[in-house]
């Protein structure tokens, strides 16, 4: 998803102060009252790190592992939507439908947000997906084409800028997702119908808006998969599937 407004390793941040046990008092106060701090940024990145089981390989470059604790976690969330899917396709729903959001979702970014020590940088952002650099998330090309494969339709749902539509389908159908009944991204000059909050539509205002379009068409949107609430927030799906992403937060 396209970082407008981006806020930073916040969920991170969470998480890290959490494990340390919320905010730390500075050295030489007596109880803490009069000087805290937030938990130290350079140890919430090693935790990030560690919960991806970082590794870097020949070259120096980052990589998630397989069998790390976000892999893990990832292919949990998965599985519980693959058997909802199947439950409710064994019911006889019609014109079943899941929509997909692209980063972290269907393509994980992490390799390149530690190579970039977790700091955005558009103009990078925009050369990675023109080479094509993020990596398919397994689980969810799988559960991609498990779906495609028994009729049911799937849509790619992202904050994507507009014009980064082309290269982001290319690099989509070279990792073997595939071919999706629809694909949206953030429009850029001239906004569609069903979205009455124009070019300033928020992420959920957005992605809710476009959800809501799709069931107009027909559709039943039976799962709606994520990395980000503001992802799920707004219905229009029978099931919101968070997926683990500690590297960023978007409201």
């Amino acid at each position: 998803m396209f970082r407008s407004s981006l806020v930073k390793l916040a969920a991170a941040a969470a998480v890290g102060a959490s494990a340390v046990g919320g905010v730390t008092a500075l050295a030489g106060t007596d109880d803490g009252a009069h000087a805290r701090q937030p938990a130290n940024l350079g140890q919430v990145k090693n935790d990030v790190k560690a919960y991806y089981g970082d590794y870097l390989d020949a070259a120096g470059k980052h990589h998630y592992s397989e069998t790390g604790d976000w892999a893990t976690d990832t292919a949990r969330q998965v599985g519980d939507a693959r058997q909802f899917l199947a439950k409710r396709l064994a019911d006889g729903v019609a014109n079943p439908a899941i929509v997909l959001d692209i980063d972290d979702t269907s393509e994980s970014t992490y390799g390149w947000e530690a190579d970039n020590d977790f700091g955005f940088d558009p103009v990078k952002q925009e050369q990675a997906i023109e080479s094509g650099e993020f990596t398919a998330v397994k689980p969810t090309l799988e559960l991609a084409n498990w779906a495609a494969q028994r009729g049911v339709q799937v849509y790619f749902l992202t904050g994507r800028k507009e014009h980064q539509g082309p290269a982001s389908l290319k690099n989509l159908a070279n990792e073997g997702y595939p071919a999706p009944a629809g694909a949206f991204f953030k429009p850029e000059t001239a906004a569609p119908d069903y979205l009455p909050c124009g070019l300033s539509c928020n992420t959920v205002q957005y992605k809710s808006g476009t959800r809501a379009h799709l069931e107009s068409t027909g559709a039943t949107v039976l799962l709606n998969v994520g990395d980000q609430y503001s992802d799920l927030e707004g219905g229009h799906a029978e099931r919101s599937v968070k997926l683990p992403n500690p590297m960023y937060y978007l409201p």
